[in-house]
Order: C-alpha cells, then sequence, then structure tokens
C-alpha cells in the first residue's frame, strides 16, 4: 500500500525521511494508517524513530516552518503543527522507541488496530507484526499485549471510543483486561482523564458508550456522583428509573445533535419529530451555537452533554416522602450543581466551564414552569429568564426538551408538549431574533442620565432604577426616552409615599 496519494503527503513524507541520517529508519505508525487503510482522512501523522527524535523533529520544523514544541523530554516526544489555527491545520509528532526494537516498541501500544506501521523508505509496504490489519478488517478490538491496559490505564477509555467510533468488539480476553484495569483510572490526571471523555463525547452512540463504561465498572470511577442515581427507581410520571431516564436525555440530545448538523429528521418518534420541526428555523444556527466552546477547546456541546449527565445527580440526596406517601425531591436541582461542580474540578476544567455546568443544571426545571396550563410566557418573563441565565439560557431551553421527552416517553400528554415547544420557541425567538428588544433593550436612558435629571446620588438606587426600566423596555411598556423619565418619576414618586407611611 501506499500512503503518499495526495502531494501534501508526499511532501511531507520527502522532508522527514531527508532529515534522517542515511539507513536509520522513519516509521509512520498508529492512527494514521490505521485510518490510511480504511480511507478515512488523516490530519496527524506519528513518526517512531529508533532514537533522536528531538533531532529529527527540529530539523523538520527548520524545513517545513511548522510551530514546534516538546510534549516529553523523558520520552523524547515532540509535536509540530503545519498551518496552526487553518482549516487545513496539519500536527506531526516524533517519538523514539520506548524499549530496544520495533516490536516491542508496538507491544507496548494499546490496541492492534494502532499497532500498523509503515517504513517511509518502503512507502508501499504495510508492516503488521501483530495483526492489526485483520483485527480492523473483522471489526475486532485487541490489547496489543497483556500488559497493554496496565501500562496506561486511560486505554481502557481509549477501547470504549475507537470500539464505538470503528464498530469494533472488545474480544474476552480484551475486555477482561480492560476491566481489570479500572481501577487504575485513579492514577491517571485529571486533565488527561477529561480529554479522553470529551472525545467520547463527540461520538455518534454516546448512550451505548456509557452500557459499555457501565459494563466495564468505569461509571463509578469517572463520575461517582452519579452511582446513587441508579437505585433510585421510576417515580410517576417518569416512566424511567433514574439512571435509564438520565442516559434517554442523553439520547434525545444527540438526536437534536444530528438534526442540527445532518438535516436527520427522526420518523419514529412523533413527540421527537415535533420538536426536530419547532427548532428547525434554528437548526443552521444552533449548529454553530453548539460548536463553539465556552472555554479552552471543548465544544459547547460536550458541555451541555455533561450537564445532562449530571442534571438529576441530586436527586438520591435530596428524596424524601411528604404526608401522603409521595417521593419529593424538592431542591435536587441546587444539589445537582454542586454535584457537577465537584466533578469539573477532578476534570481540571476552567472556571467559566464549571460556572456554565452549574448554571444548566441548576436551572433545568425552569422551562417547565412555563409550560404549565395556564401559565403566560411574556416577555417579561423571558428578559428575566435571559437575564438570570444569560447564554446558557439557549442550552437550558434544549436539556428541557430532552428532559420532558425523556421522562414521559410515549406517556406525553400532547397538550403539555405543545406548551413547552411554544416556550422553547419563543426563547429562542428571543435569542435568536429579539435581542435588541427583549433579551437586552438598548437603554434609553443611564446612570449619568439619573443623576442629571433627577439629582441622583450614585448607589444602589440607580441600580435598581436602570434594572426597572430595562425590564419594562423589555415588557413592551416604554418605547421612548420621553416614557422613561415618565416612569421614573413615577417609580420614585411611589418611592417617597411609601417613606412616608
Amino acid at each position: 500500500m501506499s500512503l503518499l496519494a495526495d502531494d501534501r503527503s508526499r511532501a511531507i513524507f520527502e522532508v522527514v525521511a531527508s532529515c534522517q541520517p542515511a539507513g536509520v529508519p522513519v516509521y509512520l505508525v498508529g492512527g494514521a494508517v490505521r485510518d490510511a487503510l480504511l480511507g478515512l482522512k488523516v490530519n496527524d501523522f506519528d513518526f517512531l524513530v529508533p532514537d533522536n527524535s528531538l533531532l529529527l523533529a527540529k530539523k523538520v520544523r527548520r524545513k517545513l516552518g511548522a510551530v514546534g514544541f516538546t510534549l516529553d523530554d523523558e520520552r523524547q516526544t515532540a509535536r509540530l503543527i503545519l498551518d496552526q489555527g487553518k482549516a487545513e491545520e496539519f500536527i506531526l509528532d516524533f517519538v523514539s522507541f520506548t524499549v530496544g526494537s520495533l516490536l516491542e516498541d508496538l507491544r507496548s501500544r494499546d490496541f492492534t488496530i494502532n499497532t500498523l506501521a509503515i517504513d517511509l523508505n518502503h512507502p508501499d509496504e504495510l508492516i503488521d507484526l501483530l495483526g492489526g490489519e485483520r483485527d480492523l478488517r473483522d471489526k475486532r478490538l485487541r490489547a496489543a499485549s497483556f500488559r497493554s491496559m496496565e501500562l496506561d490505564p486511560l486505554r481502557v477509555l481509549r477501547g470504549v471510543r475507537l470500539s464505538l467510533a470503528y464498530q469494533l468488539t472488545a474480544e474476552p480476553e480484551t475486555f477482561a483486561l480492560m476491566r481489570n484495569s479500572v481501577p487504575g483510572l485513579e492514577r491517571v490526571s485529571g486533565e488527561r482523564v477529561r480529554d479522553e471523555l470529551f472525545k467520547i463525547f463527540d461520538l455518534e452512540d454516546l448512550e451505548n458508550a456509557f452500557r459499555q463504561m457501565e459494563a466495564l465498572g468505569a461509571v463509578e470511577q469517572l463520575f461517582p456522583e452519579l452511582i446513587a442515581a441508579r437505585q433510585v427507581p421510576a417515580f410517576p410520571p417518569h416512566v424511567h428509573d433514574l439512571w435509564t431516564h438520565t442516559l434517554r436525555v442523553v439520547f434525545y440530545l444527540k438526536a437534536f445533535w444530528d438534526f442540527f448538523r445532518f438535516g436527520r429528521m427522526p420518523g419514529a418518534n412523533e413527540f421527537l419529530r415535533q420538536a426536530c420541526e419547532t427548532l428547525q428555523p434554528f437548526a443552521s444556527r444552533l449548529k454553530e451555537w453548539f460548536i463553539h466552546p465556552v472555554q479552552g477547546n471543548r465544544s459547547r456541546w460536550s458541555l451541555l452533554l455533561l450537564a445532562a449527565l449530571y442534571h438529576d445527580s441530586g436527586k438520591p440526596h435530596a428524596q424524601t416522602e411528604d404526608a401522603r406517601g409521595k417521593t419529593r425531591f424538592i431542591g435536587h436541582d441546587r444539589v445537582s450543581a454542586a454535584l457537577v461542580s465537584k466533578r469539573a474540578q477532578a476534570l481540571m476544567l476552567g472556571r467559566l466551564e464549571m460556572e456554565y455546568l452549574q448554571l444548566v443544571t441548576a436551572n433545568h426545571m425552569r422551562l417547565h414552569f412555563f409550560s404549565k396550563e395556564g401559565t403566560e410566557l411574556t416577555d417579561r418573563a423571558v428578559y428575566r429568564y435571559f437575564r438570570d441565565l444569560g447564554e446558557a439560557g439557549v442550552d437550558v431551553a434544549l436539556l428541557s426538551l430532552a428532559d420532558v421527552l425523556a421522562a414521559f416517553e410515549s406517556t406525553l400528554e400532547p397538550a403539555n408538549w405543545q406548551r413547552e415547544l411554544q416556550a422553547v420557541l419563543a426563547l429562542l425567538e428571543a435569542w435568536f431574533s429579539k435581542q435588541g428588544q427583549v433579551v437586552a433593550p438598548t437603554m434609553l436612558l443611564n446612570g449619568d442620565d439619573l443623576q442629571r435629571e433627577f439629582g441622583l446620588q450614585p448607589g444602589a438606587l440607580i441600580g435598581r432604577l436602570l434594572e426597572e426600566l430595562r425590564e419594562a423596555q423589555a415588557a413592551g411598556e416604554i418605547y421612548s426616552r420621553a416614557e422613561a423619565v415618565k416612569f421614573v418619576e413615577q417609580y420614585l414618586h411611589r418611592k417617597d409615599n411609601a417613606r412616608d407611611l
């Protein structure tokens, strides 16, 4: 076979090979070879050499004009980035043998499908020392050696990700190795666990990913705050036990995501279809909305999925029984926010990401109040909703829809569902189309105006007045500066009368 099919790869390989002393091999290994065999796009190369990988990387960097840095001095691991920040960004990693030979090095890797290699001096010859090509063809996930998981327990999560991404089935011996190595995840840094988890969040079948992690015993290790949720049965009107409900919320969110990205309109589930039809006018904007990160390089969508996993995590701790014997979960939203904050810290997420997770989980019930019969979602209510939640209000709206679908499934009352959909529609229309009118009205008076026109001193009163003005504008009660002045006069008059009383 040859990986020199495109001009760019050919040029990179020629430069790398030319920078290595004559007779010293350079091997392309791992994912690039695997994906090339499958006909998939490749945008990163891993190069393996007997030694002096840092020196080789330095030479290549100069010739290609790449950005470069050392990842690991001990293992002599370096990374080069071509066209950094552009759509065609390309990553080149260089590493030296960890042990004495190519075979030994490949045996120290994770799975056989990642042990395929090509010598750049003989690019038409596939090096397959551990049967990785056959495993790839037979859709089999097999450990490179019996010590693979022991060498790096994070490979347990990588195995879950690879099995779903490439539709592989772990052979029994490999599954046993993965399961036995789960306790070792405690030794893995929070950053590495976080990065692998967020790659799993990007998978198509996330619900199945959690089923696999559950079978491996990894859920307890990775999300200890969710263990208690697996013991809570279905309480009416919920049709599922709490853990199944949580996974179904994730399932419905992924259905929305597929609709935003690929236009996949669900067929069998009429309630889900109605939700997608309601979201249709905002699909492209929601796709862009969730692609961008809250902080760092993790997508907003991945954070929403983590919030979904924790949205009801506080229920076991808040569970009580009232005088009539009915089970209640009062305050579980606040407990859930505290639990997701704890997990965010363990995963070394950023401050803004942590605040986002807390805000979404603490407010995941808020939209349901708007869908109650007889409740009107006024412009004032929409304004207050986004005043409190900010841009996270968009995310909460999507989570609310998934939450209702997962709670009731086929028992959902059509009238209640239509009210929920209409509430979400009003919120999204306000956010995407009425920012200046409802969400964040352009102020007709500012603090300086209040001081000058009414002789007020800087302080809390001015802040209250500005908030009252903004809310009145959002509610459509004030349209001009003159009306704003009159509003303030009346407010101050009422305040003075109340003081006299």
